[in-house]
């Protein structure tokens, strides 16, 4: 910026004439807010034209009932704007489990044959909503099931290791009963 631009602009923010604009930007080495300033601290600023704030937030008082009332309207709709826009993101977040739990698929086998194959959301709302079928996963691995999850997503891979491990920790169990029974009957 030029050197008379800065001095327009310092008089224009300020009310001062062109020799106290001038002086106050040679003092404050031509940096124009520097110059508002040391003009304001000398008394020289008109505080009606120049004017800055710290704060972040000003509050305005009303006076018109019709502003008010607009005032009210609009923070009434941007708070349903905000409620809306959260379930509208809630909605989607769901629909696109519901959609996981769908295009994966849980297998159950036994003896490396299929006994099932359904959606895995089947599996999930039957844990939830019917206890009992965890416990029959559960003893199903004591019979010799096994179970896995086919999908899409890379989360199979550490669902189905988890799972193998349980198989093979209800083996063992299972071996190490039945290792004591054999046992006992010698």
């Amino acid at each position: 910026m030029e050197m008379l631009e800065k001095v327009e602009l310092v008089r224009e923010k300020t009310g001062v004439n062109y020799q106290d604009a001038k002086e106050a930007l040679e003092a404050c080495e031509y940096d124009v807010l520097d110059a508002i300033i040391w003009l304001e601290n000398n008394g020289k600023a008109d505080t009606k034209t120049a004017s800055y704030e710290t704060t972040g937030t000003t509050t305005t008082q009303v006076t018109s009932a019709e502003m008010k009332e607009a005032q009210e309207e609009y923070q009434r709709t941007s708070k349903k704007a905000k409620i809306g826009e959260a379930w509208s993101g809630f909605c989607n977040q769901c629909r696109k489990i519901l959609r996981a739990g769908l295009d994966m698929t849980f297998i159950a086998e036994r003896e490396g044959q299929r006994v099932v194959a359904v959606p895995l959301l089947f599996v999930v709302a039957g844990i939830l909503f019917w206890g009992a079928s965890l416990w029959l996963l559960i003893l199903g691995l004591f019979f010799g099931f096994r179970y896995r999850v086919d999908g899409a997503s890379a989360v199979t891979i550490d669902v189905n290791d988890a799972m193998n491990k349980a198989a093979d920790a209800a083996e063992n169990i299972k071996n190490d009963f039945t290792k004591d029974d054999s046992d006992s009957d010698e």
